[in-house]
């Protein structure tokens, strides 16, 4: 930027200058690294047993450095419960978009679901136990794409009612349950109670939910709305 007589132009307090690539990509590494360090702190110690000293001590950083990227562990926290979120919806995604039958949507769904819990566990324990604790409008803005979410998979199973692949059962409701089955995976997953694959808990979790919705008495057509 130049001045109108062709001289360099004094920057203002106001002008922003951007990082160049370089630059930018230090401060998304840095960044990465603390979301890394901290959500392998809150899996140890517990989200309410960890501050952001703790997070700069792993690293070998002073506190003042951690604070320059977030300004508190709730801030870190968001962003490590919604990344987690929106790899399972994104993903998710691609399979509602197809043209698969119902029951195939739904159990890939499912599969889907379970491959991404146990895949990030430290992170959706955390959420699991900390998401319905916070409060503001970021935990708010969180819980909703988790409840549309929800309605998604919900759509999936009004959809397998009308083809009648699916018994006459609540729509939300019935994903609420599978969805739970599924959450539940974190409690015991890793734990001498398993050795299954993550991809066989997958597929019996999809076996479990299409037989729940395949079952039963199924001379009433009519699809059962509850939203």
């Amino acid at each position: 930027m130049t001045a109108r007589d062709g001289g360099p132009a004094r920057r203002t307090s106001g002008d922003r200058v951007r990082p160049g690539p370089v630059e930018a990509a230090a401060i998304t590494d840095r960044r990465e690294q603390i979301l890394q360090t901290a959500q392998k702190l809150f899996a140890d110690k517990g989200f309410r047993g960890t501050n952001l000293s703790d997070v700069a001590n792993r690293l070998g950083f002073r506190q003042q450095a951690v604070y320059h990227y977030f300004r508190s562990k709730e801030e870190i926290l968001y962003e490590l419960i919604d990344r987690a979120g929106q790899a399972i919806a994104t993903s998710a995604q691609l399979t509602m978009d197809t043209d698969m039958p119902p029951t195939d949507k739904l159990a890939e769904i499912v599969r889907n679901h379970v491959r991404q819990l146990l895949n990030n566990i430290d992170i959706f324990r955390i959420q699991f136990s900390e998401l319905f604790k916070l409060h503001g409008d970021r935990a708010d803005g969180l819980r909703r794409d988790m409840f549309d979410y929800v309605r998604d998979v919900a759509d999936v199973i009004e959809a397998g009612q009308r083809a009648g692949a699916f018994v006459n059962v609540p729509p939300t409701t019935e994903a609420l349950l599978i969805l739970g089955m599924c959450n539940g995976t974190t409690d015991w997953y890793g734990s001498s109670q398993s050795n299954l694959s993550v991809e066989e808990i997958a597929d019996y979790a999809a076996r479990m939910a299409l037989s729940g919705l395949t079952g039963g008495d199924r001379r009433d057509a009519k699809v059962v709305r509850q939203r």
